[in-house]
């Protein structure tokens, strides 16, 4: 699991941000300045990628003409990423600057606009991308140089598929299952917004049906211990590991997590001890699941859909 941290990002019609969990990065206001209203370019195709350590997509991306350069796709990142050495390449001009706090330490990124960032045939034009150096996303994924988020990949409906390790844009609806998916949510009174928020029960516990991140950045399904009452505090079925320390977790052996009617038997779920504000509940990872569809303009997901 990589380091949560939270993002405030100021530009020329201030807008905030946080950055969590794999590097995810959610909008807490719903507006983007003018100058950075997305524009798509698209055609039909399909769009191939690599897997790291089984669970992470990579995808070769162009950004304003140049490349390709590896970045990592995350769901759970409402915003794009790049790292310095790229931002310098493109000479991206800087139109504000972000206040990173992470577990460990706080600091100021720049953010950057960048006039293309395209994958395949597909294209999104005017993004805002926040430059930091990405050293827990580098750790996991070494060699990209940045991370492609929820304010590309909402411009699309998408097909995951983890088997073939392709990616398809924008077609036909597989049969399936259709679970419903929120894109906006609440954090301390604020909405946040590019969010892909999912209803999940765990059968093992007693706390009923919880709201999760549907996040390909994440390798465990996690639980945040928010209140007392919460999922994570509840008593769990199967065999537990502790590891010690303020920030120490639990892990719930053997595990099963019902989406819908779709079930998936024999996972390792994650109990962080410290307290973390969220969104949602936890993260559910988006490569337990053989493939997905994810439709943006419909609201929904297929869990495995019919080939």
């Amino acid at each position: 699991m990589l380091t949560a941290c939270l993002l405030l990002v100021r530009c020329c019609r201030c807008f905030r941000c946080r950055l969590t969990a794999g590097c995810l990065i959610f909008l807490l206001t719903v507006s983007l300045p003018a100058a950075l209203a997305a524009q798509i370019q698209q055609s039909k195709g399909l769009v191939s990628f690599h897997l790291r350590d089984k669970y992470l997509v990579v995808v070769e991306a162009t950004v304003d003409g140049k490349g390709p350069f590896s970045f990592l796709l995350d769901t759970g990142s409402t915003h794009t990423v790049i790292d310095p050495s790229l931002a310098r390449q493109l000479q991206a001009p800087v139109i504000g600057e972000a206040s990173l706090t992470t577990v460990s330490d706080v600091r100021m990124d720049k953010l950057a606009r960048l006039k293309e960032v395209r994958v395949g045939d597909f294209a999104v034009s005017e993004l805002g991308a926040v430059i930091d150096k990405m050293d827990q996303v580098k750790l996991r994924a070494p060699g990209v140089h940045g991370v492609l988020g929820e304010d590309f990949l909402s411009q699309f409906d998408i097909l995951l598929d983890y088997k073939k390790r392709i990616l398809r844009f924008n077609g036909a609806v597989p049969a399936g299952e259709r679970c419903r998916i929120e894109t906006m949510g609440q954090y301390r009174g604020l909405t946040t917004t590019n969010r892909l928020l999912i209803e999940a029960e765990f059968m093992d516990a007693n706390g009923g049906k919880v709201q999760l991140q549907l996040d390909t950045g994440a390798k465990m399904p996690e639980l945040f211990p928010v209140r007392s009452d919460s999922i994570s505090a509840q008593p769990w079925a199967g065999s537990m590991a502790f590891s010690s320390g303020p920030n120490g977790t639990s892990v719930h052996s053997h595990a099963t997590i019902k989406v819908g009617t779709t079930m998936v038997r024999d996972v390792d779920v994650v109990q962080a001890r410290r307290g973390a504000a969220f969104d949602a509940v936890g993260l559910l990872p988006v490569w337990i699941f053989k493939s997905i569809y994810i439709s943006h303009t419909g609201g929904f997901v297929v869990l495995n859909p019919a080939e």
